[in-house]
């Protein structure tokens, strides 16, 4: 299986461990190895229940912290956008932002208006951290369904493909920057199962890279 360097989160680690904020034993998580996390930060524009504290805890234990947004088609783009950017602050030092791209609306009509809702998040989140190109998230046979859209080649990929093979590069990117290659990691200090993820280079490159 490929190595796990970082692992993403949301609400569910916490209520699985309990439903408090403090459910996920960061420390611990550090201790077993974990060098990155990304945080669930938003979806729509509702911002995750646990995403201050999951944020600042994993922080204070030495983790290099990034946030992730969950893209819906039912509302705006720049509202999506000012929903993930006004409920954490994210600075030097920190991952840059992630876009959630994992659904394949019913339409073609639909799926273009998707498409344009991610690139206005880009665009907004864009403008609010210096021009840097957020991470995509998605799936190959997702990317594919959404007509393999162009405007993102400049996004590092965040690519899922659960599995020991290394996934195939979705049209329009030439590599993956992290492999979510498991949604059922266990980790010491989280309950129940995680995603975990693989770099395509070094944690030391990863974070000069793609530090704010």
């Amino acid at each position: 299986m490929p190595t796990r360097e970082g692992i993403d989160v949301s609400h569910y680690q916490n209520e699985a461990g309990g439903g408090g904020a403090s459910a996920i034993k960061w420390t611990r998580v550090g201790n077993a190895g974990v060098k990155f996390t990304i945080v669930k930060i938003s979806d729509k524009t509702n911002k995750d229940a646990f995403a201050v504290r999951n944020v600042a805890d994993a922080k204070a234990a030495g983790l290099l912290v990034g946030g992730y947004h969950f893209l819906r088609n039912t509302a705006s783009g720049a509202d999506q956008a000012h929903a993930f950017l006004n409920t954490v602050s994210f600075g030097s030092g920190d991952l840059i932002p992630s876009l959630d791209i994992e659904l394949i609306p019913a339409t073609p009509a639909a799926r273009a208006a998707y498409v344009q809702k991610a690139k206005d998040w880009v665009a907004a989140v864009r403008s609010a951290h210096s021009g840097r190109w957020p991470f995509i998230y998605t799936r190959a046979n997702i990317w594919q369904a959404l007509g393999n859209p162009s405007g993102f080649s400049n996004c590092p990929l965040w690519l899922a493909r659960y599995g020991s093979s290394p996934p195939p590069i979705p049209s329009g990117f030439t590599n993956y920057a992290i492999w979510q290659f498991s949604q059922s990691g266990s980790i010491d200090g989280i309950t129940g199962k995680v995603d975990e993820n693989h770099l395509a280079m070094s944690f030391a490159e990863f974070r000069s890279r793609y530090s704010l």
